[in-house]
């Protein structure tokens, strides 16, 4: 981990993150349109990779019974993590309808199950969608929006966890979110967006 870095091309800017959500959505509304399932999923495999930083293992093995919503707090629990580590990672309110109305769309627009033990990514046979299946998906996206092919969903883990610290400033909140064990491996993200560092240069003047 001592020679490991977070450097510039392990994860997306701020607009291409939008940009990257933005051609989902527009792909997803088309493929309701023609009652396709392929980029209404793959929509929310990247909502849900960019706003919460989880492992695609992670994202892979999640249940409709992880999913916890209520008017004070929503999140997702991470029933098995790195080194069989459980956490809570909370979801931001957007990230929230996106994941409510997926699920009902599975149910009635599917005629999906969506019981506590139904994957929320599921394949034929409503099967847990594979680790290899959302890496291929997530690639697809990225393809699609016309960024660069060196990006991949563990690069959402990286963005999600970079966008955060920018934001919130709390290197311990970033930590509890990303499931690290150490704050040494956290750390390597408590540097500034590429993008921000023209305004805290400008700072000075004020």
């Amino acid at each position: 981990m001592n020679n490991y870095s977070i450097t510039r091309d392990k994860f997306l800017s701020v607009d291409e993150a939008k940009k990257l959500l933005r051609v989902c959505q527009k792909n997803a509304m088309a493929d309701m349109k023609a009652k396709r399932t392929t980029w209404v999923t793959r929509y929310m495999l990247v909502h849900l990779a960019l706003h919460s930083g989880l492992r695609v293992s992670e994202i892979a093995s999640l249940k409709i019974a992880d999913l916890h919503f209520n008017e004070q707090d929503n999140y997702l629990i991470v029933q098995n993590g790195k080194r069989h580590r459980k956490r809570d990672v909370y979801l931001d309110k957007e990230l929230v309808k996106h994941l409510q109305n997926f699920i009902l769309i599975k149910k009635d627009n599917w005629n999906e199950p969506v019981d506590d033990d139904t994957p929320l990514f599921s394949g034929r046979g409503g099967i847990h969608y594979t680790e290899t299946a959302l890496h291929i998906s997530f690639k697809k996206a990225i393809i699609k929006a016309g960024l660069s092919k060196h990006y991949s969903i563990h690069s959402a883990r990286h963005s999600y966890a970079t966008f955060l610290f920018a934001k919130s400033n709390s290197i311990r909140f970033v930590q509890k979110q990303l499931g690290h064990a150490s704050i040494a491996m956290t750390s390597l993200y408590a540097d500034v967006l590429p993008e921000m560092n023209q305004k805290l240069a400008e700072a000075i003047l004020k």
